[in-house]
């Protein structure tokens, strides 16, 4: 009688092959290829022109004295090439952020730029997004990966005003003066979704991180910048700022000694040059300003108020009510327009915080109780109106100076930010925070450029961003120091020959895809030898 294996099972398989082991290596291998080819592309950041958002080779700092971390730029390069920093660096011109104090040199160790997902298949199958952030290949040097946010679609205008983008539909053929080009009430303003606004805003300051030591020497080196109007207030040596006195009072920030500007402290190196004229501040008119509020008594009040571009804007909670409104700046008398009321019946409670965030963005006005957005208005200004407001000379005026720099690019044209808080009665105020939104600089084309001293793209109504079908405008969110769309030259011979002859603008086919999350963080050394990631930093990219 002949005998036959046993069959084999889950518990005796039968024995595999080098042929098959190697079939399915193959197989896995070219999966993962078509996978990365197609779907999705790790990418890592190499400059920082998109920071504090995303981050290239840079330094992080954290005080000692206010507990408070932040990076800068690296400040010595490798033969001059930001791509290649040196492993630690002379850190010789930085400031602590929170209390804009000076640090003395130190040496320290770099990290290495965030590593990056990119979303591929999204973009032959569907339309970028305006506020994506996208890698694409440069149209003056397509062998070279750039990184930026898509704030201009295709056929339409765009104009950079006070910071903030306009765009209006593309109608070719236009015949109009400069001046009745920004007076079109086509233009509308891009407004960043509450998502992409969370991830851009930029501390300015933070009474969390209120210094420990804010004497030495027996002299005082800090004092908050929230400056009390009346007694009562004790805002000295604490992170909680309280009111124990009677009646309504206001606190407001010193923006004299400490002006709001677009300032970034990455860009704080000395090759930047950034505090001695390298790279310009302009006033940034979108600020955030929000604090924990805990009243001592039924019935409080207490407010926001943020003065820009000739107005006063303002987010207020009490009476159960939430509203935000509007009124020329220098006109106390003048009664406040209503832009939008809610019901808030469950804030200010005695004895409890309520988180209150009033944001002055985008043309709007935002009031958020315990995260949550309750009310927000809306205004409508055309650039011209825009220019006006935040210069206080009328634009035909700002246009018939014909002199280089071109007026609406020098930040000492433009009006200062002010900004206040408003409460009726004994209070605590926790956390109390000021920050800014980006803002794209309306800068001439650099020296050296062939345009030199001229506006740069998108900043001035004889120079407009124009974007036609399958043509996309990126800038980075590092404006002062951003090198993308408002200066590129001439496209690439090849690009120009078989995508697109005009500069500024990357054709479609030239976007790989947009980032959507940062899945190994900078990598930094600790203890000089261990390269270790930041792994608290993995975040989705908006």
């Amino acid at each position: 009688m002949t005998s036959t294996s046993a069959p084999a099972s889950a518990h005796n398989p039968a024995p595999t092959s080098v042929k098959e082991t190697v079939i399915s290596l193959l197989i896995a291998f070219t999966i993962a290829l078509i996978f990365r080819g197609i779907v999705l592309e790790p990418f890592q950041i190499p400059t920082g022109s998109m920071a504090p958002t995303l981050l290239g080779a840079h330094v992080r700092i954290r005080d000692k004295e206010t507990g408070y971390q932040w990076p800068i730029s690296p400040s010595e390069f490798v033969d001059g090439s930001m791509e290649n920093a040196q492993p630690r660096q002379n850190v010789t011109a930085a400031h602590e952020p929170n209390t804009d104090r000076p640090l003395p040199a130190f040496v320290k160790d770099s990290s290495s730029g965030d590593r990056i997902f990119v979303l591929k298949y999204g973009y032959p199958y569907g339309t970028p997004n305006r506020w994506d952030v996208v890698v694409f290949r440069n149209p003056t040097n397509p062998q070279v990966y750039y990184i930026k946010r898509l704030v201009g679609l295709e056929n339409e205008e765009l104009s950079i005003v006070g910071g903030d983008v306009f765009v209006r539909p593309l109608k070719e053929g236009r015949k109009e003066t400069p001046e009745e080009c920004w007076s079109s009430t086509e233009w509308k303003i891009a407004r960043k979704p509450m998502r992409t606004q969370n991830a851009t805003w930029q501390l300015i300051f933070d009474s969390l991180y209120e210094p420990a030591n804010p004497v030495r020497d027996g002299k005082r080196w800090f004092s908050s910048p929230w400056q009390p109007k009346t007694e009562g207030w004790d805002v000295k040596d604490t992170t909680v700022y309280s009111y124990s006195g009677k009646g309504p009072t206001t606190l407001e920030w010193d923006f004299r000694s400490r002006p709001i500007e677009d300032l970034n402290h990455y860009n704080d190196t000395p090759q930047l040059n950034y505090r001695r004229g390298g790279l310009p501040r302009f006033p940034t008119p979108d600020v955030r300003v929000a604090f924990g509020v805990e009243p001592k008594a039924p019935g409080e009040t207490v407010a926001a108020v943020v003065r820009a571009n000739s107005h006063e804007f303002r987010g207020q909670v009490g009476g159960g009510k939430a509203r935000v409104e509007m009124r020329p700046a220098g006109q106390p008398d003048q009664p406040w327009k209503l832009l939008a009321e809610a019901n808030a019946p469950d804030a200010l409670t005695p004895g409890r915080v309520t988180d209150f965030d009033f944001r002055h963005v985008d043309q709007s006005a935002q009031l958020l109780i315990n995260g949550t957005l309750v009310c927000e208005g809306t205004y409508d200004w055309t650039p011209a109106q825009r220019v006006e407001y935040s210069t206080g000379k009328p634009l035909a005026s700002m246009l018939s100076l014909n002199v280089l720099p071109p007026p609406l690019g020098v930040p000492s044209n433009y009006k200062p930010t002010e900004v206040r808080v408003e409460v009726s009665g004994p209070c605590e105020l926790h956390r109390v925070t000021l920050a800014r939104d980006l803002f794209y600089q309306p800068v001439p084309y650099p020296p050296g450029s062939q345009s030199a001293g001229a506006p740069c793209r998108g900043s001035h109504p004889s120079n407009l961003a124009v974007q036609r079908a399958d043509e996309f405008f990126m800038m980075g969110d590092n404006s002062p120091a951003s090198l993308d769309a408002r200066f590129w030259g001439e496209p690439d011979p090849w690009v120009r020959e078989l995508m697109d002859k005009r500069g500024g603008l990357v054709p479609r086919d030239l976007i790989v895809g947009r980032a959507f999350c940062v899945f190994f963080p900078a990598l930094g050394r600790q203890w000089g030898l261990v390269p270790i990631p930041d792994f608290g930093n993995m975040r989705w990219i908006w």
